[in-house]
């Protein structure tokens, strides 16, 4: 069982590895799972690292000013900001599309923290900013 842990770090499935070794610990849970089970687990364990690390590799390449949420986008009546609108862009449609956005207001009206904010959730759907 050794020798499927260093082919599977070999491999850089280093997750899966983890995973194994999990599923080993605690066998009672996982024995009556079929092969083709285990494995999936296993792969998709080794998947959502993946994708988890790179999530976290565009965030930190994105060098975001703020730290900003789009839940914590605060909609108030003088902003001019509609939910509507701030919930179609955060699907990220206008990426798929090739569309830039243009966000203007005076100052302190909270566009850096929009655009970040955006920016963090095109970050989520896996595209570099």
């Amino acid at each position: 069982m050794n020798q499927i842990n260093e082919q599977l770090k070999a491999l850089r499935l280093g997750h899966a590895a983890q995973a194994l070794e999990q599923q080993r610990e605690q066998l009672s849970t996982y024995a009556e799972l079929a092969f083709e089970e285990r494995l999936s687990l296993l792969l998709e364990s080794e998947l959502l690292n993946r994708n988890q690390t790179k999530i976290q590799r565009l965030q930190r390449q994105a060098k975001l000013r703020v730290d900003a949420q789009a839940s914590q986008i605060i909609y108030k009546e003088g902003r001019g900001l509609m939910r509507s609108q701030m919930s179609e862009l955060l699907t990220g449609i206008y990426l798929h599309k090739h569309q830039n956005i243009l966000i203007t207001g005076p100052t302190g009206a909270g566009k850096t923290y929009i655009a970040c904010a955006l920016s963090a959730q095109a970050c989520e759907q896996q595209h570099s900013v």
